[in-house]
């Protein structure tokens, strides 16, 4: 799971990762990792902050790696291509979920990885609003090479590190599932759904 957000955009509300994402308090990131725990055998939280370590790892049910990215805030592709210099065995399938995403659940989670199985594709991606969701995706070894590769060389996009792979997409009924909370009005939007506001 990538955590390493400055969330500029939330303004006062402040780092949106440790947002309570429900009534119980369980902040939005913590959401994301015991998501990601029910999916995955190895979960690695790449992340730039220590309180939100603090704030997350009570929530954890199982073993995390917690891993500093000593240089963030350059983007998820630098983040991604960092988490993949510090491994010493291939990590694919790589699974690669945002901490903003409160509606993610294990069957989305589940759909795709079973997607990229099914398609034999290099990434196996989110679609929401017409558009691929590279922080909701299932990465297979040419793709995960073709990150790493591009982050060693300095490209910014994630997109761009992924032309000419072959990459299926897969859309969800609830917009919830994918969409990430980027603003206020959008963490508003979901606490309404929630009934929280």
């Amino acid at each position: 799971m990538l955590a390493g957000g400055a969330s500029r955009r939330m303004a006062e509300r402040g780092n949106k990762l440790w947002l309570p994402r429900d009534a119980r308090g369980m902040p939005m990131a913590a959401h994301v990792v015991r998501v990601a725990e029910e999916v995955a055998s190895c979960v690695a939280v790449l992340y730039a902050d220590d309180a939100l370590r603090a704030a997350v790892a009570p929530w954890a049910k199982g073993e995390i790696a917690w891993v500093r990215d000593r240089e963030c805030y350059q983007g998820p592709l630098a983040a991604l291509g960092r988490f993949l210099e510090g491994q010493t065995s291939d990590v694919s399938p790589l699974v690669v979920l945002a901490g903003d995403l409160p509606g993610i659940t294990a069957d989305a989670v589940r759909a795709l990885v079973d997607a990229l199985t099914r398609t034999g594709a290099d990434v196996a991606a989110a679609e929401r609003e017409g558009r691929m969701q590279p922080l909701a995706a299932v990465y297979a070894k040419r793709a995960v090479r073709a990150i790493a590769d591009a982050a060693a060389r300095g490209e910014k996009r994630i997109l761009k590190a992924l032309e000419g792979l072959e990459i299926c997409t897969v859309a969800f009924e609830d917009e919830w599932t994918v969409r990430p909370v980027h603003r206020p009005e959008d963490y508003e939007d979901w606490r309404k759904r929630e009934g929280m506001a």
